[in-house]
């Protein structure tokens, strides 16, 4: 009941600004409400939303007041996309493995098994390709782009030790979005759909073996706890973006709107890409501590055999992204060449 009276005061808000009918006017200061599923101890909770509320407060001078709804209050994960068209909330944190079936496609090369290997490069890369072959992705969609990020490599949180791909062989493994289940599928591993605000009780309950997710983001999850042994595989890794309802943006004025676009939003995104960055080493850490001092649990490196058999069941995935491109009359083979060459350009060398 507390969850839903929130959600409705936020639609109400969210009302006043987009010009439903049952508003009268905006408020004053403009109450700006940002949907957030992770919970308010996450990292990027602390670290990035919460400085950026303080940010836009200061930089605004009082004008933009930001309302942070931590926890999945005002929706959950896979609702982003459309509560922040709908106007539900003003702002929100996308995950692009969601949707797979809209233009995001196009950033999901991105998502490729072993591709890129950590926020801040990651980020640049995508940033290069979105330019070329997706400008209009956000605008197609009807919302505002505020920025593309990439998270931190990921890892698998795992109820028993997985040492070689033999043992994966039967795990139900979570799948982010459809691209990742046939990556479960290549390892042996039984695909298994799970949004991160479920996976927690699926791990305890037996319905989930491994949760694959990012470093930085588990620590406000605790996988660790129902499944301490942590296998490093470090990939895949999520492309995500930070989204603006359209409406909102369109009725701020124009001095604010150049604000958002030149100064606040970049500011978001990189605070984004920073706590990524900085935070797995920091995580798998404080992880490590965890284990030791309960005597439960291991962070697992894989041998280097045992890795390349993980990397080589992946590489159809790489073929079947193009082929899936060219279905949807795309340019696949040359959207594949950019994206490599774009890696090149960045240091990073493909791996297939």
């Amino acid at each position: 009941m507390i969850s839903t009276t929130r959600r409705q005061c936020a639609a109400i808000a969210a009302a006043a600004l987009v010009g439903l009918p049952w508003a009268a006017r905006a408020a004053d200061p403009i109450q700006l409400e940002f949907g957030n599923w992770l919970a308010s101890t996450s990292p990027q909770s602390k670290n990035s939303f919460e400085p950026w509320k303080a940010m836009v407060e200061q930089k605004t001078g009082g004008r933009v007041k930001v309302n942070l709804h931590h926890g999945g209050v005002l929706g959950s994960s896979r609702a982003v996309l459309n509560d922040v068209k709908g106007g539900v909330y003003h702002v929100g944190l996308l995950v692009d493995a969601y949707y797979y079936d809209t233009p995001l496609f196009k950033l999901l090369i991105g998502e490729l098994p072993f591709a890129l290997p950590g926020p801040t490069v990651a980020t640049k890369v995508m940033n290069e390709f979105l330019d070329k072959y997706a400008k209009d992705v956000f605008d197609e969609l009807k919302v505002r782009n505020m920025g593309v990020f990439v998270s931190d490599a990921y890892v698998m949180f795992s109820t028993k030790p997985i040492r070689t791909l033999e043992d994966m062989k039967g795990k139900k493994l979570r799948a982010a979005g459809k691209a990742w289940v046939q990556i479960a599928k290549d390892w042996g591993a039984v695909p298994v759909p799970m949004q991160p605000e479920e996976a927690y009780t699926a791990l305890e309950r037996g319905t989930l073996d491994v949760m694959q997710y990012s470093p930085t983001g588990a620590l406000g999850w605790k996988y660790y706890e129902p499944a301490p042994y942590v296998i490093r595989s470090e990939a895949p890794i999520i492309v995500g973006g930070l989204i603006m309802n359209k409406a909102f943006y369109d009725k701020l004025p124009d001095d604010l709107k150049k604000m958002f676009d030149n100064e606040l939003n970049p500011a978001l995104a990189k605070m984004v890409v920073d706590t990524y960055e900085k935070g797995a080493s920091e995580a798998l850490e404080r992880m490590s501590q965890v284990f030791k001092a309960s005597g439960r649990g291991e962070i697992i490196t894989l041998s280097r055999e045992e890795r390349a058999k993980f990397v080589a069941r992946t590489e159809p995935e790489w073929t079947a992204w193009v082929k899936e491109a060219n279905r949807r009359g795309y340019p696949g083979e040359a959207m594949m060449a950019d994206f490599k060459a774009i890696m090149k350009k960045n240091g990073l060398t493909p791996t297939f």
